[in-house]
């Protein structure tokens, strides 16, 4: 079966989580007690379950065919669709254990807390914090060269790829 667009939902879960990505990683340096770390943590606590579900909502979903382009190119983009989807997963789940690995709890808004539920361990902490902290750059740079190919797609190729993500296809992926 040829599919060559995304459904509605597929469609604006991306770019909500476009979205909720950026705002992650704008607001990942601020003090602590700050709105924004608070915004970070809090709200990155529950977008984690947004973008966890979108994440393996994708493979079970399908993707589109690939375009008509060199074969290179059609490799370069799985790589980097995968990358995202990995990247995405490791940034989420060390963000949740980041608080817990530290022997605290996660706090939400500071209306209420969810407890560790794994022991105090510093080593296991820094661990998480590196991979968090690099996972969150990789997602970024992962991000631009998607923008970029999607550039390449319009204004080079002068396709319909982009229009794959704008425009909702009665039963697209």
């Amino acid at each position: 079966m040829v599919t060559t667009g995304y459904n509605k939902a597929s469609i604006v879960a991306h770019w909500i989580a476009a979205i909720c990505i950026i705002a992650l990683f704008v607001t990942h340096e601020g003090e602590r007690g700050s709105l924004e770390r608070m915004f970070h943590i809090s709200g990155g606590a529950i977008i984690g379950i947004f973008l966890l579900w979108r994440v393996f909502r994708r493979p079970v979903r399908g993707f589109t065919d690939k375009p008509d382009q060199h074969p290179l190119l059609n490799l370069a983009s799985q790589l980097v669709l995968w990358g995202l989807l990995i990247s995405i997963i490791l940034v989420t789940l060390s963000g949740y254990f980041l608080p817990w690995s530290r022997g605290g709890a996660l706090d939400m808004f500071g209306l209420f807390a969810i407890p560790s539920p794994i022991p105090s361990n510093h080593t296991f902490h820094e661990l998480l914090e590196t991979v968090h902290d690099v996972g969150g750059h990789v997602i970024m740079l992962l991000f631009i060269i998607h923008f970029l190919g999607a550039l390449k797609h319009r204004f080079v190729d002068k396709d319909n790829i982009v229009q794959r993500i704008i425009r909702p296809v009665t039963g697209g992926r």
